[in-house]
Order: structure tokens, then sequence, then C-alpha cells
């Protein structure tokens, strides 16, 4: 039986993939978003030790990576990562994935479990949704082997990867046992239908071009194929942002794209999380839309991840700076 949900995702994708990027949008400033940065070439992701892993679930299976710093110690902290990709695409060799576990690894002399979550490709919420919560307790039953500490585990992602670890930390609140240290969400999709940017954002995101703009309707397309129901019928495991109840939620990093208009669901889950009395750090990446982790090397890319290990070596304790 044919997936309908699938389907218009697919046929979306290929349409959007189809546009010229410097059509309809500033083309100077798209060109200079898109124009190669000093180090990107040549960037080589720091050295680590890595295992990968098979989880069973309900329903098949999923795959992790583990990455370690070569010299052994215990107590370390530990970050569980999940890549982007609209739900229906990435995997662990993409930048947002290797690059970013090798120099977290690194930069904070930490445990990182990046999941190869399934990918929605004719399956829905919950399954990645589950997936995620499987490898935090993956996580949490391996820590002592690791070399991590239990109570210093961290979950993050990236786009679709960041609503996933939104989501898994709700479900481990929920849920009364151990919960997350922090949560890292980098320029995340938290709300089935998209907030109206703030004035700041909204002409920045009107010099974009569709190709670094997906149409509203787009976004709510892939939002329903990860659901697999109507982007009105979305629940909070699955759209953190329809919550209404965000109390105990961990310490936040949410670190945005400047010209990204999926920026506008993360400050809105932002002033969400304060007003449950969350801890919330929301910094911007100037110069750059979304998916700038998937540029390694170049100097966003580095600052990013220097805040993020920054975040993981003081377990949310301290603002970046």
């Amino acid at each position: 039986m044919a997936d309908i949900y699938f389907e218009r995702v697919q046929a979306g994708a290929a349409a959007w993939e189809s546009t010229n990027p410097l059509e309809g949008g500033d083309a100077e400033l798209i060109m200079s978003l898109l124009a190669p940065r000093e180090g990107e070439a040549e960037y080589i992701a720091p050295e680590a030790s890595t295992s990968d892993h098979t989880i069973p679930v309900e329903g098949g299976e999923f795959g992790i990576r583990v990455y370690r710093p070569s010299v052994q110690a215990t107590g370390r902290p530990l970050l569980v990562w999940c890549h982007g990709g609209s739900f229906f695409s990435g995997d662990l060799d993409m930048h947002e994935a290797d690059a970013v576990a090798r120099e977290i690894s690194k930069r904070a002399d930490a445990v990182v479990v990046s999941v190869d979550y399934r990918l929605a490709l004719g399956i829905h919420f919950p399954a990645l949704h589950d997936d995620v919560v499987a490898a935090f307790d993956w996580a949490v039953e391996n820590a002592d082997v690791l070399g991590a500490d239990r109570t210093r585990i961290s979950l993050g992602g990236a786009s679709a990867g960041g609503n996933l670890a939104a989501g898994a930390a709700l479900a481990l609140r929920d849920r009364g046992e151990l919960r997350a240290a922090s949560a890292l969400l980098l320029y995340p999709i938290l709300h089935p239908v998209l907030p109206q940017p703030s004035a700041e954002l909204a002409p920045k995101v009107a010099r974009l071009s569709p190709m670094l703009q997906p149409s509203i309707d787009l976004v709510e397309t892939v939002v329903e194929n990860y659901l697999g129901m109507p982007a009105a019928e979305a629940v909070p495991y699955a759209m953190p942002g329809v919550s209404d109840d965000l109390s105990g939620f961990p310490r936040t990093l949410i670190l945005n794209s400047e010209y990204d208009g999926m920026r506008a669901s993360a400050e809105a889950f932002a002033g969400q999380l304060r007003a449950a009395a969350v801890h919330v750090t929301e910094i911007i990446e100037p110069g750059v839309y979304h998916g700038h982790l998937g540029r390694g090397g170049g100097a966003p890319f580095l600052h990013s991840v220097r805040v993020m290990a920054d975040w993981i070596s003081a377990g949310g304790e301290a603002s970046p700076a």
C-alpha cells in the first residue's frame, strides 16, 4: 500500500532540489553564504577511537557509532548525538554526524554516541523517536565500559536531529528515571508549523531563495512524513513545541544559523522553556544558513563545535562565551 506522506515528501524534495539557489533571492547575499570558506577544503576531522554497534528495538534495529578519546579515562561526559536530514536522509558519515562527533570527543574529552536512527522512508513516529531513547538507555547501561559518567549524559542534535533529541528529553523526563543532563539543540525544528519570524529574522528570510529557505508548505510536508499524520495532530514527543508543560526539561543550549527561517521555531521554543523556568542559552552563528554544521573546517563550524564542547565540559552549568 502506498504511503501518501512519503510520496508527498519525495515529490516536494525533488522539486526543491531542482531549484536554482540564486533565483528568487538576494543573489549577492546568497553567493556570500554559499562561497567556500577558508579551511573547509583542507579540513580533516580529529582522530578518535570508534566502534559500531547495533541496537535491537521493536520493529527492527538501528546502529550507533561510539567515539572516544584515545587515552582511557573514567567519568567523562557523554553526548548522544543525532544528525539532521529532514527525518528521511542522512547517515553516520556526514559532517553533521562524524565531524561533529570527532570534534566534540576531542574538545570536550567526551564520549559521543552518534545515532544512526531509522529514517522516515515509509516509517513514521514513534520509530525514530524510540531509537533515540533506546540509544540514551544504551549509553546509560554501558557508561562504565565507555569510561563515562552516567549522570553526565546529554542529548543533542541538529535540525531534525535536534527535534529527536528534544523529544527524547521529554520522554525521559516523563519516565521518571535518569534524565538527560542537558540538551544541545542546533537549528532545530520543534513545531509542526513554523511560527512567525521575529522582526529581526523576517527581513533576512525574505532575502533567501527557495533553495535556502524552503516554503512553509514543504516544511509541513517534511514534518507530516515524520509524523505519519496531519501536522495538527502532532504530539509533544514528536513535536516538543506543542507541549503545554516543559517544566523539568534539561538545561538547554540552542545554537541557530543567522539566515534560517527555521530559527523561528527554535526561538519560540526557547521562550517556552524560559516560561517553564528552564535555563536556556541561545546563540546565533552569524553569516550562515540552515545546516551550517554540514560544512566542516570553516570558522562558523569550528566556533559552533567549540561552543558545544565548552557547554558539555561545563555540564550546561555555565553559559558559553
